[in-house]
C-alpha cells in the first residue's frame, strides 16, 4: 500500500493518492534522473541523496484484481521506485558510494540495535 495523502497539503495532486500495488512490475524508466534527498521509516533519522528516474511505467493489480498499466512522474514516480526497491531487498543507502557507506556504518549499526529516537514505534530484532 502506498499512501501519499498526508502530503496533500503541499502537493494537492497527492491529496487522495492511496493505492495498493499487487505484483507490480516497473516496465519502463524514462526521463532524466533526478537527485533528491531520501529517507525511509526503516532507517530512521538517516537521509541521503539518491538518483532516480523522473518517470516510470508500472503494471500492477489492484485489490479487485484489475490489471493496470500506468505512468507516474515526479515525486510519485520516486516514491514508487523507492517502495519497489524494497521488494528486491534494496534500501536507499544501497545507492550510496562505498565511501559513504563506510561513513554511515556506525549510524546503521546503532539503528539496527534500536539506539535511535523515532516518533513511531519500532521493533528491534533480538541478538
Amino acid at each position: 500500500m502506498v499512501d501519499l495523502s498526508p502530503l496533500g497539503e503541499d502537493e494537492p495532486l497527492l491529496k487522495d493518492f492511496k493505492k495498493a500495488f499487487i505484483n507490480p512490475h516497473i516496465i519502463e524508466k524514462e526521463g532524466d534522473k533526478v537527485l533528491m534527498d531520501e529517507g525511509c521509516l526503516s532507517i530512521p533519522g538517516l537521509r541521503e541523496d539518491v538518483l532516480r528516474y523522473n518517470a516510470i511505467r508500472i503494471k500492477y493489480f489492484d485489490t479487485s484484481w484489475q490489471e493496470h498499466d500506468e505512468v507516474y512522474t515526479g515525486f510519485t514516480a520516486r516514491v514508487l521506485q523507492h517502495e519497489y526497491d524494497h521488494l528486491d531487498g534494496i534500501m536507499f543507502v544501497d545507492y550510496c558510494s562505498p565511501l559513504k557507506k563506510r561513513l554511515l556504518k556506525g549510524k546503521l549499526s546503532d539503528i539496527s540495535k534500536g539506539n535511535v529516537t523515532t516518533s513511531y514505534r519500532i521493533k528491534v530484532p533480538r541478538s
